[in-house]
């Protein structure tokens, strides 16, 4: 059975198999013409050959940036690929690149042809890039297509596969360069051989400082073979018999293994390194892996714009997240390595909330580092003079602080918070007590710790404040009682009761006295929250701060007038916030905007969460409006628009205090905007059920349990 209710609260219900069906693409034609602007809700189209933008595609553990050339590589420079976990001195550092595969005559390089047809698609439904051109060398070319997998079925394996018709006779030489060891890496050739028309290579690398070891295997296979025999030190080479309309198939596969035990990365990269021998076999598993992933889909009936940025968004997301990983989400993701690849609250607060309801599974390895680098966060806060745990604004490998020293950043202490309201929202989300009791309480309890001595009483006052820290709004830098700051701190103590109570532990006594005498900066009269002490009404925020305590903090003093505090401090806040400040701003106004009723401003605010921020035709999220980190795949900004339609428009939201943790405490309050028809999440996960939402004209919410 199914059930439709009017605006107002959808609780999850118990009804009919929902069954979805794949919706068939076309192949791509083959053909130049005038291009009208693509909108395709799964296809992202290129038709340019020296775009500066390109892409990045990554299965959460290994990753590669490609561009115009189709290829790891463009305008014979290497471009960078990463490994997820792969930190030197606390620094996310590149792999060797993997990905390059160029083809020479006996005298040049094959390159494309710019007069001739050159197009580039990226399939969202698949992950599989493809660009189709025609490759010149004088007089002569190959004709064809070149794509590229990054294996979402398997982890440690990766495949470059050319089809290509030349139009003369003789040979192709087929090149795949061995990556050099980077910066911060030893490497060494450690094994080279021939076997079953293959060329094999497979080296070793260490870091520098962590004493991490990774091999990097390689496999460079063709089709039709020349006669001729091959041998490079530097990079695998095949050579194949070229004849005009004679098509030659080139596949380079890479495996990445990275083990704390020598052999079991050798065994593992010797296995993986033959697993795609069949090409089909490799394609297949590619492509249910991601059906998989889009089973559980957010579809809008509106502007198919709107829906192929919620794609977009979502596909570089998943791309840069695994099952059973116990590593985090860097802001940029496998994209980059910007800002050394640190994990900040972008992963706890922005991204793991856009996973949360359809991909716990997925969000669980940000919550499981933060558990994994708790003994680092422990030593911060001995080494600060503080009780329990004092998690970085900037971590890597072990939970160190990072941040370069002389930045005021590095007490942005809101971040202890941010990383236990994360905890306890994958709690209340799965119902997981044995996670709660392993590994997430003890983060919960450790970070209310520290606040019990982090926050000082004021006895003329009478009430605990935290001083010097730095907010949301960095533009502030060093200041004292941050509403959100002192806010998430008394969130954070209260969570640590309520785990204490649900897994059986003694909480500590302090939690609540701490979180009872807390100061939350509030202007009564004004009835909105103050910023921090001393905050001027002229003063221009860097991003969203104390509207936060709207969404996601979802502050309640359970007094009549919490709308009006929530309206007056939305209201006041929005209009002082710097044009060109981090993308998250929108996306949370999305939601704010929504749970206020007002339909017209969530949607502005939802299509500027995405419009201003996409570059390039593969829709690259960039952190800000201007040019700043152009071409790094900001993931903060790309989980918003989820984030914005999962608790904004769907109006779904999670009671952090249930009166009973084991209730049904998921709720939808759906805010649609006219410029949609309807609204679905599929595969929504709650507590260990699987259900669809849709939300229809008039705030409708149709929910319907999936039974598999």
């Amino acid at each position: 059975m199914s059930r439709s209710v009017a605006r107002g609260t959808a609780l999850i219900a118990i009804a009919v198999i929902a069954i979805a069906a794949l919706v068939l693409l076309p192949n791509p034609s083959f053909k130049q013409a005038n291009h009208k602007p693509n909108d395709d809700p799964w296809q992202l189209v290129s038709y340019d050959p020296d775009t500066k933008y390109g892409t990045y595609l990554g299965n959460g553990f290994i990753s590669t940036r490609i561009k115009g050339d189709g290829v790891g590589c463009q305008d014979g420079q290497p471009l960078p690929c990463f490994m997820s976990g792969l930190y030197d001195d606390e620094k996310l550092i590149p792999t060797p690149t993997w990905s390059d595969l160029r083809f020479y005559d006996d005298k040049q390089q094959f390159k494309i042809d710019k007069k001739a047809d050159y197009r580039q698609v990226l399939n969202m439904k698949t992950g599989i890039l493809t660009t189709y051109a025609t490759w010149r060398a004088g007089e002569k070319t190959l004709k064809g297509k070149i794509e590229v997998i990054v294996s979402r079925a398997r982890p440690n394996l990766a495949l470059i596969y050319a089809q290509l018709s030349p139009d003369f006779d003789g040979e192709v030489r087929a090149v795949a360069p061995v990556g050099a060891a980077t910066p911060g890496l030893s490497g060494f050739d450690m094994e080279r051989g021939n076997g079953d028309g293959s060329v094999l290579a497979f080296n070793e690398y260490r870091t520098a400082h962590s004493g991490i070891t990774f091999l990097l295997g390689k496999r460079l296979t063709g089709t039709p073979h020349s006669e001729r025999k091959y041998a490079r030190l530097d990079a695998l080479e095949v050579r194949l018999a070229a004849k005009p309309d004679n098509q030659i198939t080139v596949s380079s596969y890479a495996v990445l293994v990275g083990a704390k035990d020598s052999k079991q990365a050798w065994d593992t990269s010797h296995k993986e390194i033959w697993f795609g021998n069949e090409h089909d076999a490799l394609i297949d598993a590619q492509k249910a892996a991601w059906a998989k992933l889009w089973k559980r889909d957010i579809t809008i009936d509106g502007p198919r714009k709107d829906q192929q940025a919620i794609h977009t968004c979502m596909f570089y997301l998943l791309q840069s997240v695994r099952e059973g990983s116990h590593w985090s989400i860097p802001p940029m993701g496998l994209s980059d390595n910007a800002f050394s690849g640190h994990v900040f609250w972008d992963a706890d607060l922005w991204m793991f909330p856009a996973l949360i309801l359809q991909h716990p599974e997925l969000a669980r390895s940000i919550v499981d580092y933060r558990y994994q680098t708790l003994p680092g966060a422990i030593a911060n806060a001995k080494a600060a003079s503080q009780a329990g745990a004092q998690y970085a604004w900037e971590s890597g490998y072990t939970g160190k602080e990072d941040t370069p020293e002389g930045l005021s950043y590095r007490e942005e202490r809101h971040i202890n918070g941010d990383v236990t309201l994360a905890q306890w929202q994958y709690f209340l989300a799965t119902g997981d007590l044995n996670w709660l009791k392993t590994r997430g309480y003890p983060v919960i309890k450790a970070t209310a710790d520290y606040w019990t001595t982090r926050a000082k009483f004021n006895p003329t006052k009478k009430y605990y404040e935290i001083l010097q820290v730095v907010p949301p709004d960095e533009n502030a830098e060093l200041i004292n009682n941050s509403a959100y700051t002192n806010y998430i701190a008394q969130l954070n103590l209260r969570v640590a009761d309520q785990a204490a109570k649900i897994t059986g532990n003694t909480a500590n006594p302090k939690w609540a006295q701490v979180a009872d005498g807390m100061y939350i900066p509030l202007d009564m009269s004004a009835k909105r929250f103050i910023a921090f002490d001393g905050h001027k009404p002229k003063w221009v925020a860097k991003q969203a701060d104390s509207e936060l305590l709207i969404y996601p903090l979802q502050y309640n003093n359970n007094s009549q007038s919490i709308t009006d505090i929530y309206k007056n401090t939305f209201n006041y806040y929005s209009k002082r916030v710097h044009r060109n400040g981090p993308a998250m701003t929108n996306s949370a106004y999305a939601v704010i905007a929504s749970r206020l009723s007002d339909r017209s401003r969530a949607y502005e605010e939802f299509t500027k969460s995405y419009r201003p921020y996409f570059r390039g035709p593969f829709n690259y999220f960039n952190e800000k409006r201007s040019t700043m980190y152009e071409n790094m795949c900001f993931l903060t900004g790309a989980a918003g628009p989820i984030q914005s339609t999962i608790f904004g428009l769907a109006g779904a939201s999670m009671d952090y205090f249930p009166s009973d943790p084991n209730s049904t405490n998921l709720q939808f309050h759906p805010c649609l905007p006219k410029e949609w028809k309807s609204l679905k999440l599929t595969g929504v996960q709650w507590r260990g059920r699987e259900f669809d939402v849709e939300v229809t004209t008039g705030d409708r919410v149709k929910i319907t349990a999936n039974h598999e």
